[in-house]
């Protein structure tokens, strides 16, 4: 009779050590499990911290590491060609932000060095209109020495030939009145900061009414802007641009309504602006009417609070969310999040979190899964079975899946589907003594990470192998950073603050633990012949049996040299039996494919 160790699956802490299904391990400490051999992670490297003792969260830039004090969600705003590479980021306590290249890695840290706001401010109504006859609205004749009105007779239409400085566009005999076209408009503007981006429009003027003849506007307006807000990005001068403001003016579409079209842009300097343009000169309608900036900390109106998370849908749609408004940014204009495209749920939002071109929205209540081509077209489809997501942190996203926690395990989201995927492994009492409120949730490899910080313990899942089973490694984050570009995990170590890359270390190996469920026998057996075949040697090997009467645990560690079969001083015989492996050096990687426990060598392979 013989014993053959070569599944190494994890954990199933649900079962007692001697009912676990065959396979299964009672410990599995820094194992990997995607080659089903027995082998350890590598060791995490430092990068040190970065400039910031109390960094909460970290993002990957071009060349330096971002660091917050706080829970802070940052994304790459998806533009073609973007030669600015802006980041966005948002934390639910304060405004959101952004950084472009040509600051945000300056200095010696911490980094972003520079942050601009990601909104940009809706400008005051206009603060004056006076409406007055256009400068040109005046005729080309002159007063003879009875001071009588005459058109000289070599006046030329388009000169100025009375000689006063202007060229009258009005005719000598004035127009009746009703061949005036009388069109009552409003005004409004918009600022163009130093970026480039779009305000939206100030609330529109009073109503002016104009006066036109023929293809002459006879009125001229006079329009007095408000001082430029402070927080306006008015001058950048590592680009060495400015802003401007974009002035629009109602006109009569074909179909009867008032729309805004373009007047004119002046500078922000220039305080005020006359018109006296023609309506059938007037040019394209504004793109930003409706647009507004992500949710801020003005609580008058966002009472939910400000922008939480900001991540890219499928491949160029940004989404946020705060309390219970999903919101959908302008396809290439990050900065502009329209009402229009603003989802509304009645449960509060825990998270949001992409899965291939959909998106999981993980709220108190129940799951829904948003889909759409176009922030326009987006919809929300709420799951049947109602899972709260217990932890903001506590989501991540693994070959298509979102995977996160709820008080009762690990769920799983792929397509429409849901499934726990802890239950097999974990009961619900177990899972809650995690404190699943707390948890963290990252992945690397096709493995789904769960740091929970109340215990000190980090769970690891087969995300590809759900029969798995549940492993541990020796990490302790204060947050994850999953590194989409090169598929590498890092993390904050919650006692040095410093920055981990986990897997990464070419020099050595974190220190492995494997113990094998305790087989039970009807008849008391006697293994006293170990043979391991592994990579490397020797391989400590740890056996262990209970004595059928004392219950006395007899335990002897054997460190095997060669692939060769070799003896145990066991001379009892026992009902119940297991094997542990223990790492005696973290330099060489060590490789177990199998141990095999016998009573004699014939029966090895």
């Amino acid at each position: 009779m013989k014993i053959t160790f070569n599944a190494f699956l994890g954990t199933a802490p649900k079962f007692d050590v001697e009912s676990v299904p065959d396979g299964y391990s009672s410990v599995s400490h820094n194992t990997k499990s995607e080659r089903g051999i027995l082998e350890p992670w590598a060791l995490p490297t430092s990068l040190g911290t970065f400039g910031r003792a109390n960094a909460k969260s970290m993002y990957k830039y071009k060349n330096q590491w971002f660091t917050w004090p706080d829970l802070t969600y940052a994304a790459k705003a998806p533009l073609k060609n973007d030669a600015y590479d802006y980041v966005l980021f948002a934390s639910g306590t304060n405004e959101p932000k952004v950084v472009y290249n040509l600051n945000a890695e300056q200095g010696g840290g911490p980094y972003p060095a520079v942050s601009y706001p990601l909104n940009v401010p809706v400008p005051a109504r206009i603060s004056g209109v006076l409406v007055e006859d256009a400068d040109n609205w005046v005729s080309e004749s002159m007063l003879d020495e009875n001071g009588e009105e005459y058109m000289p007779k070599d006046a030329v239409e388009g000169t100025d030939s009375n000689g006063d400085g202007i060229i009258g566009v009005k005719p000598f005999e004035s127009p009746e009145e009703s061949e005036y076209d009388l069109a009552d408009v409003v005004y409004s503007y918009c600022y163009v900061d130093a970026w480039g981006r779009l305000s939206a429009l100030a609330d529109p003027t009073e109503l002016v009414t104009i006066k036109e003849w023929q293809y002459i506007n006879t009125k001229k307006v006079t329009l007095t802007f408000p001082d430029v807000p402070d927080a306006l990005l008015a001058v950048d001068p590592l680009r060495g641009t400015s802003g401007k403001i974009r002035i629009y003016r109602t006109n009569l579409a074909a179909s009867g309504t008032s729309v805004f079209q373009f007047v004119d842009e002046i500078p922000l300097t220039q305080k005020t602006y006359e018109d006296s343009k023609y309506s059938g000169d007037l040019l394209d309608a504004p793109i930003n009417e409706d647009w507004v900036g992500a949710p801020d900390l003005d609580a008058s109106l966002y009472p939910n609070g400000p922008m939480q998370k900001v991540v890219v849908m499928g491949s160029d749609t940004l989404v946020g969310h705060n309390k219970r408004l999903l919101c959908f940014a302008e396809p290439d204009a990050f900065y502009a999040w329209p009402v229009r495209y603003y989802k509304v749920f009645q449960e509060d939002i825990v998270t949001i979190q992409p899965s291939g071109s959909n998106l999981v929205v993980l709220t108190t209540g129940v799951p829904y899964i948003v889909q759409g081509v176009h922030p326009e077209s987006m919809d929300a489809a709420r799951l049947a079975d109602p899972v709260p997501c217990s932890s903001a942190e506590g989501s991540t996203e693994v070959a298509g899946a979102v995977y996160f926690t709820s008080e009762t395990g690990l769920y799983r989201i792929e397509g429409y589907s849901m499934a726990n995927v802890s239950t097999g492994f974990i009961d619900s009492n177990a899972w809650r003594e995690l404190d699943p409120t707390t948890m963290i949730l990252a992945n690397y490899n096709n493995k789904v990470f769960v740091h929970c910080p109340t215990v000190g313990k980090t769970l690891v899942f087969d995300a590809l192998d759900p029969k798995a089973g549940i492993r541990t490694v020796d990490i302790q984050a204060q947050s994850f950073v999953v590194m989409d570009e090169t598929n590498d995990l890092a993390f904050v170590d919650t006692a040095t603050r410093e920055l981990h890359m986990f897997d990464k270390s070419k020099e050595g190996h974190m220190s492995m633990g494997w113990e094998s469920k305790t087989y039970l026998f009807n008849d008391p057996t006697c293994f006293n012949i170990v043979k391991v075949r592994a990579n490397a040697f020797p391989v400590r090997v740890r056996v262990e049996c209970v004595h059928p009467v004392s219950g006395e645990v007899i335990s002897y560690t054997k460190d095997v040299n060669s692939p060769m079969f070799a003896y145990l001083p066991f001379n009892s015989r026992s009902f119940k039996w297991r094997v542990a492996v223990e790492a005696i050096s973290q330099s060489t990687r060590l490789e177990v494919r199998d141990i095999q426990l016998a009573q004699s060598p014939e029966e090895l392979e």
